[in-house]
């Protein structure tokens, strides 16, 4: 049952954004400090949460006033919304021109079109679940370690050893790649499995198969081979690069991933659209694993669920009572909302109860 959007109207699919319309001119920001605060006494798994229950919370220990957290994806993402709704047409020409001398793109890119005006938030979403959990992991908070990264680092580093051409953007072809598909299929998990992304959504894909006059052959995301370039150059800042060291990298990969992130919402903010489209692309086709579901709730439940609802509907913020009772992981999500606000992904605030409870009246 839901906790705040109650009534017999509560299914409505508009009701979020009506609730939000009502109650975000009252909201109040919650600041790092107060999201630390939180994060450090959350117990318990989100659907049980202390805090984010049909009760509301106490404001601050010395305040006993009642209110409700509110999440939304962060106002940062707005110019990019901005330019979709305003400026499709020259945007996408802008993009095209931006990656016509990279290497490997007339291949790989080649008819793509509208595409890469559409980000993969269910693909990002799984990179920051990832990212997430193993910042936790890093802060003692939980023992997962956001696998699904990890895994991907691996793949990329085993296939440069295999075929060191390929981190030069060429074509690998089908039989040295069907050598390493048993490779990883008998470490559980199958590469060709990641073809398939390319067909719905390319410029966020790993590979892309093509078919060619002496047969089949294998092409990498020139961008994601950016995106490996640019975490290679972020490690370097703190230790000396070496193919054999995944397993120390596997320690903080999350801040890594978090901060070449946060340099794309840099380029978003100085108005780069472009290279915020491209960093984000590159992001998203760097992550190859999608095993691990604990952490996935809070891409895919969480942060996906923000981003789509705010693209399709104009939702603002959503309330987080709402979200730890569906959300239903064993992540404190606390914690979660901390390490996300700190990150710059999302907005936090609150709203009184009562202020609450008259909207959700008024709207039932």
């Amino acid at each position: 049952m839901s906790r705040v959007l109650r009534g017999s109207k509560r299914k409505r699919p508009t009701l979020d954004y009506a609730l939000w319309e009502e109650v975000g001119s009252k909201a109040s920001l919650v600041n790092k400090e107060q999201g630390k605060f939180l994060a450090d006494r959350d117990r318990g798994a989100s659907s049980r949460s202390n805090y984010f229950t049909k009760e509301g919370r106490n404001r601050a220990a010395n305040d006993p006033t009642k209110v409700y957290d509110f999440v939304s994806l962060s106002k940062s993402f707005d110019p990019w919304f901005d330019e979709l709704r305003l400026n499709r047409t020259n945007l996408l020409a802008d993009i095209e021109d931006k990656i016509v001398g990279m290497r490997g793109s007339q291949v790989y890119f080649h008819g793509v079109g509208e595409d890469w005006l559409e980000l993969d938030w269910n693909t990002l979403a799984r990179v920051i679940g990832a990212a997430t959990a193993n910042i936790g992991n890093s802060e003692g908070w939980w023992s997962i370690k956001g696998s699904d990264a990890h895994k991907s680092l691996q793949f990329w580093g085993e296939l440069d050893r295999n075929i060191p051409r390929v981190s030069d953007g060429m074509g690998i072809p089908e039989s040295k790649w069907e050598n390493i598909a048993v490779y990883f299929r008998e470490h559980n998990f199958d590469p060709n499995s990641e073809i398939l992304r390319a067909f719905s959504h390319r410029p966020s894909a790993p590979f892309w198969k093509v078919g060619e006059d002496d047969g089949v052959r294998y092409y990498p995301n020139p961008l994601a081979l950016l995106h490996r370039k640019r975490l290679k150059v972020l490690y370097k800042s703190q230790a000396e690069w070496n193919e054999d060291v995944v397993e120390e990298i596997s320690k903080f990969h999350g801040k890594l991933t978090m901060k070449l992130i946060n340099r794309a919402m840099v380029s978003l903010s100085r108005g780069d659209i472009v290279d915020f489209a491209l960093r984000i692309h590159g992001v998203c086709a760097f992550h190859v694993m999608r095993t691990v579901v604990t952490q996935q709730k809070i891409g895919l439940h969480l942060i996906s669920n923000l981003a789509i609802r705010k693209q399709t509907r104009g939702v603002g913020a959503q309330n987080v009572p709402d979200i730890a009772y569906h959300l239903a992981t064993a992540f404190h999500l606390a914690k979660i909302l901390h390490i996300l606000q700190r990150s710059k992904l999302i907005d936090w605030y609150t709203v009184e109860k009562e202020v609450v409870d008259a909207a959700t009246d008024l709207l039932a």
